[in-house]
């Protein structure tokens, strides 16, 4: 299917390589006129110039002899006058109210030859419409249409393909969702150069631009289409949405808001007949606090879309619970679920090489719960074919879907139009001319000095390396060897100095065989390795460290995530350690990346949930090697089954039961890298946030039961909302390769926001809270989204690292494998983001950072701690390859700072999920204490704030998991305190160094 892009210097036709001269039709004509006949005799003995003067007599007395039209186009077109041909060719279809298909079909393909690539697709629109049973045209339209960015013109002629069992694996990837279909560029570019006149190609470059989220250069580039073709409506829909883009990015820019206000009064009528028109008005609707018109838009673009494209889906569901409509939320975001189950799994037969039987079976098996039976069908009968991955039953799950079918059953079912059931009719149109709410600057900047570290690990003592294989670095690394290793902060000797325990993994996935995780301990700011001597001794295949108190006794304790068995590492409580795996009960042997120490069902202990990766056996027997340079690579996920995720319950006495299936509700399994515990949404308890690897993140959201006891085995249950939500996908609705976390409130406004690291070549993506338990992927709109492009994120970080009472955001960088492009790079620099009054981030220059950030890594896992206690936060990154970094913070400031720590009593004394208001100067901040920290590791347990010289005063009021809100009043900057719940007043402790 498709048009050819290749470097040719013709314009390729619909259904071939290049344009094929029309075939002569005078053998099926009948004999009439002398010139006539005399023409067909000279076109059959190669003589057209002589055979063109008689047939131009001919016509001269039958001026409607449609036949010979025909004849005098296919005669021109062998003289080369293509353009001559095109017209006669045009006459002959005016001519007759039944044209043939072979006269149609020489008209498309002799525009074509011309580069009327949009004139051709109109005359393929005719012959589909003359001669609806023919299966050619629908194939040449669904190609050619693809090509230039018209994708959902294909949908129509593919289904009838599909429904007559003509389809192909090609078909069935297109309508499982026409928008992962690019243009063709290099063939568009063509079309330009071949026929300058027409502009029109200029939209589907447009498309390309707006799908890297380039809204400027999609408005530069459309006025001049739509002055020339002012009835070409697609342009003017994505005109409209670069303008609604660009005026939300900038609020503050009245010029971005007269633009979109010409155009809304200019549009066509007809251009409310395209859903990207509504889903524009939806947008920005929402974006001016309209929710009612938001709500009508999105499900216009729904209707429109049959309920089946993600992104306005996941709109409407947002918009209908803004509104309170809560029902018909549920029912869009279970139908935005299954959207987006389906493109995983298309992505993962893709991923695949189209050859996996289990891939194609999923995908059918998602076409069932989307109620689109033909495709189910067509997708059963195609797994049957494919020779990989073999499924026993495969023959009865096609019989059994087939036998759902029948000839008249429609493409979709009723049921499944979930936009169509809701009403309405009472709701508002969209308002042009509304305003945008300016984002929210940060009160009471204190000091926007420059942030500055200074790389001390040696200096410190902190010598250690996350050890791989030795033959890794020149052969190159396996996808478990990618991943790197964690480390995890904690002060296990109570000394009040942080102390770290950090990865190792270079040994054999599933095996003991590892040099052991390390062990440093802090005194006065410098490091000793006291591994030996600890009783921390784990072996196995390291991958993420955590830390807590697992056994409430007031000694952080060490759960080590590995390939293989986990180990759990009680800490004795004087300077050791034991192993109590097997005491607790925790068993398996999984591929656990990250985990986290919390009392999910609120009884006082701490439960542990393992973030899981990829199962079986094939990700450590399957190499895969780099192109450019022959060397082991990274392979892609994706070729691997996921593994699902564990939760433990701690009942209290020491022991721990899998509780997995009790309390976790079904839903699609990841490939977690990361987590975030804390209270996340609007309800009560604590919420589990898992960063999964080219699939949907998993939001897990608890809900409690009050007349359930602590002591009974299923408590609460967890519900896995992160569609709902919106921080399953991307704000396109793609699932992103989501690896590194970050939460706060950078944006002041009292709730937590969440930013997300990804792969090069995709962005990181900022999660704005916009309602409560409400995000929205807002990196176009602030900044984030460019910066991120060529470079391929772990650990990341939202700290008040300067402060001035503003957080920046830091970033570690490196690629999994060496690619050998010289656009993306192998090893990578840091980033360090600063956000602007206008709300939009800026990167700061590495120059400026320290000598570490002028330097290119294979960055892994990021923590945070203050390692010297100054006040400042300081931060540890291992590499691959490199030796762990200890980047002391040597930013310049007056300010000073606060640090607080926590001790929960009526719960678990670890007290995440508590909430911190500071109050100082009028100022108000809000803080909260999570855990798991994204990415392998665990950052140091302590909240950190600034406060100027002026106020050196802060009154504290802490919201406790248990509900309890206690005031801790006049806290002085410069030191650090213990906030016990319960306790009026609080602990003073380790006074900042100067």
């Amino acid at each position: 299917m498709g048009c050819n892009g290749s470097g040719d210097e013709s314009v390729s036709a619909p259904s071939e390589t290049r344009p094929n001269p029309a075939k002569i039709s005078a053998d099926n004509v009948a004999a009439t006129g002398i010139h006539y006949r005399e023409a067909v005799k000279l076109v059959r003995v190669g003589d057209f110039a002589n055979a063109q003067r008689s047939l131009r007599e001919h016509l001269l007395t039958d001026p409607t002899d449609v036949k010979a039209m025909e004849l005098a186009g296919d005669i021109a077109s062998r003289l080369g006058d293509t353009p001559q041909a095109i017209q006669w060719y045009r006459d002959a279809v005016e001519q007759t109210p039944q044209p043939s298909y072979a006269l149609l079909d020489k008209l498309a393909k002799t525009l074509m030859a011309t580069a009327n690539a949009y004139e051709s697709v109109d005359v393929l629109k005719q012959t589909i419409s003359i001669h609806p049973d023919l299966e050619r045209p629908k194939y040449d339209l669904a190609g050619l249409v693809t090509v230039l960015g018209l994708n959902h013109d294909a949908v129509e002629p593919l289904q009838w393909l599909i429904q007559n069992n003509l389809g192909d694996e090609e078909s069935l990837v297109v309508l499982a969702n026409p928008d992962r279909v690019q243009p063709d560029p290099e063939f568009c570019r063509k079309l330009l150069d071949r026929a300058p006149e027409d502009l029109r190609p200029h939209y589907a470059l447009a498309k390309l631009d707006a799908e890297k989220q380039n809204w400027s250069a999609v408005s530069k580039r459309l006025p001049a289409v739509l002055n020339r073709h002012p009835d070409f409506l697609p342009a003017w829909a994505l005109q409209g949405r670069a303008l609604v883009e660009m005026a939300v990015a900038n609020p503050n820019d009245a010029n971005r808001r007269s633009d979109l206000v010409e155009w809304a009064k200019n549009k066509p009528t007809e251009l409310k007949t395209l859903s990207e028109y509504w889903t524009a008005a939806g947008i920005w609707s929402n974006h001016t606090s309209d929710h009612s018109a938001a709500v009508r838009a999105f499900v216009e673009a729904s209707r429109l879309h049959q309920s089946n494209h993600g992104p306005t889906l996941s709109y409407l569901q947002a918009s209908l619970r803004q509104l309170g409509r809560e029902e018909e939320s549920s029912r869009v975001a279970k139908r935005f679920a299954q959207v987006a189950g389906l493109n995983d799994a298309v992505k993962t037969f893709l991923e695949r090489n189209s050859k996996s039987q289990l891939a194609a079976l999923r995908i059918a098996y998602q076409m069932v719960d989307l109620g689109r039976m033909w495709e189910a069908e067509a997708w059963t009968s195609l797994a049957k074919s494919l020779p990989e991955d073999p499924v026993a039953t495969i023959e009865q799950a096609h019989l059994a879907i087939r036998a759902r079918l029948r000839p008249d059953s429609p493409w979709q079912t009723k049921s499944s139009l979930v936009a169509s059931s809701i009403n309405i009719s009472d709701l508002p149109m969209v308002s042009w001319d509304a305003a945008v709410q300016n984002a929210r600057t940060i009160a009471n900047r204190i000091d926007e000095s420059l942030v500055r570290f200074i790389e001390q690990a040696q200096q410190r003592g902190l010598l250690h390396t996350v050890s791989l294989a030795p033959e890794a670095e020149s052969e190159g690394h396996w996808i478990y060897q990618s991943t790197g290793g964690g480390a995890a902060v904690l002060d296990f000797d109570l000394n009040g100095w942080p102390d770290t325990a950090i990865a190792n993994l270079d040994g054999a996935p599933m095996q003991n065989n590892s040099s052991p995780n390390r062990l440093f301990r802090n005194i006065d700011g410098q490091f000793s390795d006291v591994t030996s001597t600890s009783g921390y001794a784990d072996t196995g295949f390291a991958q993420g460290i955590t830390s807590g108190d697992f056994n409430n006794d007031g000694f952080p304790d060490l759960f080590d995530a590995n390939i293989g068995r986990n180990r759990l590492y009680r800490n004795n409580g004087d300077g050791t350690f034991s192993d109590v795996t097997d005491e607790m009960k925790l068993v398996g042997n999984e591929w656990t990346t990250s985990a986290v120490f919390a009392d999910v069902n609120g009884d006082g202990n701490a439960d542990l949930f393992e973030v899981n990766y990829c199962g079986g056996n094939a990700p450590y027997e399957t190499p895969c090697r780099s192109d450019a340079t022959g060397k082991l690579a990274s392979c892609p996920p994706l070729k691997f089954e996921a593994s699902s995720d564990r939760i433990w319950r701690n009942d209290g006495t020491g022991q721990f039961k899998n509780v997995s299936r009790d309390w976790m509700q079904p839903t699609n399994i990841g490939r977690g890298l990361g987590i975030i515990a804390g209270q996340l949404d609007e309800a009560p308890g604590l919420d589990l946030f898992v960063a999964n690897d080219m699939s949907v993140n998993h939001l897990w959201s608890s809900s409690r039961s009050s007349s359930v006891d602590s002591t009974n085995d299923v408590p609460i249950r967890l519900m896995d909302l992160g569609t709902v939500r919106g921080l399953a996908m991307s704000g396109q609705s793609n699932s992103q390769a989501s690896m590194g976390m970050a939460a706060g409130d950078p944006d002041g406004d009292g709730d937590l926001d969440f930013f997300l690291t990804h792969f090069a070549e995709e962005h990181n993506t900022y999660y704005e809270q916009v309602a409560p338990g409400l995000w929205e992927d807002r990196t176009h709109a602030v900044g984030l989204y460019e910066p991120s492009l060529d470079q391929l994120g772990f650990g990341t970080t939202w700290t008040d690292f300067n402060l001035d009472g503003a957080m920046e955001l830091l970033v570690t960088n490196g690629h999994v494998s060496d690619t050998g492009r010289e656009d993306i790079g192998y090893e990578m620099p840091p980033q360090m983001f600063t956000r602007l009054e206008s709300g939009r981030w800026q990167e700061l220059p590495n120059s400026s950072l320290g000598d570490y950030f002028e330097r290119e890594h294979l960055g892994r896992a990021l923590v945070t701690l203050d390692a010297n206690l100054d006040g400042r936060t300081d931060v540890l990154i291992t590499h691959l390859y490199e030796p762990v970094a200890l980047l002391i913070n040597d930013s310049e400031t007056t300010s000073k700072s606060i640090g607080l720590r926590f001790q929960a009593t009526s719960g678990h004394r670890d007290a995440i999920g508590s909430t911190v208001e500071v109050l100082s100067s009028g100022d108000k901040r809000t803080l909260q204490l999570t855990a798991g920290d994204g990415y392998m590791g665990s950052n140091e347990r302590r909240l950190s704030f600034a406060l100027s010289n002026a106020s050196n005063k802060a009154d504290i009021l802490v919201q406790w998991p248990s509900g309890l809100r206690q005031s801790f009043n006049k806290l002085e900057a410069g030191r650090d305190y213990l906030l016990t719940e319960g306790i009026a007043l609080p602990i003073p402790m380790n006074k900042h160094a100067q």
